[in-house]
């Protein structure tokens, strides 16, 4: 195999994944249900159900249904390593992934970094990505990967 500069850029553009919808209402409604039953006075545990309430709604328009300016719409890696965001808004900004980014089998959660200040994470399941793309992305993220640990003693 050639060069890792010779592959062609991964434009990865995730949609509906009824995964993680799932994993995103059960989730939080379990939170729920654990902050209704907590030995506290009601105004304590109405205020984190508020809480929690609050972060299934931005869950949900950040990662499940993107309705937010901010919300991801496509992410593309290039070749020589960069990565270009492109928000709901139409902006575009450049990314470098970090290392906490994760990768298994049906799920790839990319951490990326676009300032001190500003970090994105794209979640992306086996049924919102197109399997041939997925494989592929995990592919050059191990061997990304790879290639960032062969310069350790």
């Amino acid at each position: 195999m050639g060069s890792h500069d010779e592959q062609p850029p991964l434009v990865i553009r995730p949609g509906f994944s009824r995964l993680l919808a799932g994993l995103v209402l059960v989730t939080h409604l379990g939170a729920l249900a654990v902050a209704a039953m907590l030995p506290v006075a009601w105004p304590w545990r109405l205020g984190l159900g508020v809480l929690i309430s609050l972060s299934l709604v931005y869950n949900w328009a950040t990662h499940v249904q993107p309705l937010h300016p901010w919300a991801l719409f496509e992410a593309v890696w290039e070749a020589d390593g960069t990565w270009t965001l492109t928000r709901l808004s139409g902006d575009a900004v450049t990314a470098t992934l970090l290392p906490s980014t994760f990768v298994a089998v049906g799920m790839v959660v990319l951490n990326l970094r676009c300032s001190r200040f500003r970090t994105y994470s794209l979640v992306l399941l086996r049924d919102g990505l197109d399997p041939d793309l997925l494989r592929r992305l995990r592919v050059r993220l191990r061997l990304h990967e790879a290639d960032d640990s062969s310069g350790l003693p």
